[in-house]
């Protein structure tokens, strides 16, 4: 049924209207599709641009007002599907849900906009919660029917619809205000500090800082397409042996996460390092770590060693450990 019902809305505000209609039409539209979600005109359910006084002189006419009972439901700003949103058009609608003290309030022209203005939000304007375009079974469009339908028109639906909103809001905000601080120069800084801090106990602070300033720290967005083909599993290999050679030694953690290996090495001081060679075969050796601290760097500790430094493992023939 709130399939059928957002279908024939589609029709009304969408597919079966003219792209020169008047405003005054389209409204005649919109009320049309009021009814459709059975709000009722002849019981006042309906206020078509009713002239409501405000304080002592002032009156405001909004184009729709919704009542249910004799409480006001929430107010309609209606502007033609032609035109492009903007804030003029949504400051209308705040102005009249302010002085009309409502929580909801919907711009409808080329899509529906829904806006919340009551204790739940964190900022001064009402939040625009959900923006919903006139596509046949749609599933926004039909939660919009079962939330505005005057049968199932509910203050408790509503607020659950609207924390559910303002945490996808929110989350998106945090997301942002994260990604900023990351990408920042301050934090780059920090990373910079962190890894000389990895490598003191195992190398001079001056040598650690001229290294750093070679260097260069960036964190980039991920490219979400790939930029050449997939490649086969041989030439995969062949990539992997040319880059094992380049001076990085491939060094596998068990766990693989450096900060739990770690935390367990601290408490049983023992590991066990297994050395993979080019010619086939493997050797393994106790790793003794007590002299290794809070401080120190797993990785770092391991690249340290003789027989793992660039140009030495290549020579022993080493592949991986």
């Amino acid at each position: 049924m709130p399939t059928e019902k957002w279908n024939e809305i589609c029709f009304l505000l969408s597919e079966n209207i003219k792209e020169t209609i008047s405003e005054t039409d389209f409204e005649q539209k919109v009320i049309q599709a009021l009814r459709v979600l059975n709000w009722k005109e002849y019981l006042g359910e309906i206020e078509v641009r009713p002239s409501l006084h405000i304080g002592a002189v002032n009156r405001i006419a909004p184009d729709i007002l919704i009542k249910k009972g004799d409480k006001k439901a929430f107010v309609i700003e209606i502007k033609r599907p032609d035109l492009q949103f903007n804030p003029v058009f949504q400051q209308q609608l705040f102005s009249y849900m302010r002085q009309l003290k409502l929580d909801y309030g919907l711009l409808i022209g080329q899509a529906i906009q829904i806006f919340y203005d009551g204790d739940l939000k964190n900022q001064e304007d009402p939040v625009l919660l959900e923006i919903i375009r006139f596509v046949p079974n749609d599933e926004k469009g039909i939660n919009f029917v079962k939330l505005f339908s005057k049968d199932t028109f509910d203050e408790e639906a509503l607020k659950k619809f609207t924390l559910t909103a303002l945490d996808k809001i929110n989350r998106k905000e945090d997301y942002k205000k994260l990604k900023e601080i990351i990408r920042s120069a301050e934090f780059r800084e920090r990373i910079s500090e962190m890894i000389k801090q990895e490598f003191l106990n195992d190398y001079d602070g001056e040598l650690i800082d001229s290294v750093m300033a070679d260097l260069k720290i960036e964190i980039s967005p991920v490219l979400k397409q790939p930029l050449l083909p997939s490649v086969s599993a041989s030439a995969k290999i062949g990539q992997n042996n040319q880059y094992n050679s380049s001076g990085i030694l491939p060094i596998t953690l068990n766990p693989p996460s450096e900060s739990e290996f770690k935390r367990r090495l601290l408490i049983t001081r023992t590991a066990w390092i297994t050395t993979y060679y080019k010619n086939g075969t493997s050797r393994t050796a106790i790793w003794n770590a007590h002299r290794f601290s809070e401080s120190s760097g797993v990785l770092g500790n391991l690249r340290s060693r003789p027989q793992f430094r660039n140009g030495e493992w290549q020579k022993l023939g080493i592949e991986r450990v």
